[in-house]
């Protein structure tokens, strides 16, 4: 079933061939309580998913120019800064999980 507010799969994916050459890697859904996040690692190397993202970023930095408000530097900044708060959000979740 496709839900309404998902995105339309690309030209590209949708002419594929089912040979495993292309791969869906994630799914994100944000709603008030947390993300639902699906992954499939697909690289041996995980410094390859790193790059990954950071080419996600770029392609989200255009898409907030593209929305008005940001240029596409501004924007990959403060993806940037995110990162890292979400990070920090999370040891500190780890490190609490650790005391207990």
């Amino acid at each position: 079933m496709t839900h309404k507010y998902a995105l339309p799969e690309p030209a590209p994916v949708a002419t594929a061939s089912e040979d495993g050459s292309v791969l869906e890697i994630a799914r994100v859904w944000i709603n008030p309580q947390a993300p639902t996040i699906l992954v499939r690692p697909a690289y041996d190397d995980p410094r390859a998913m790193g790059m990954m993202l950071a080419e996600l970023c770029w392609n989200f930095a255009h898409a907030y120019e593209q929305k008005g408000g940001f240029t596409a530097r501004q924007a990959l900044e403060a993806l940037k800064q995110g990162w890292l708060e979400g990070h920090a959000n999370g040891d500190a979740a780890e490190k609490q999980r650790a005391a207990r």
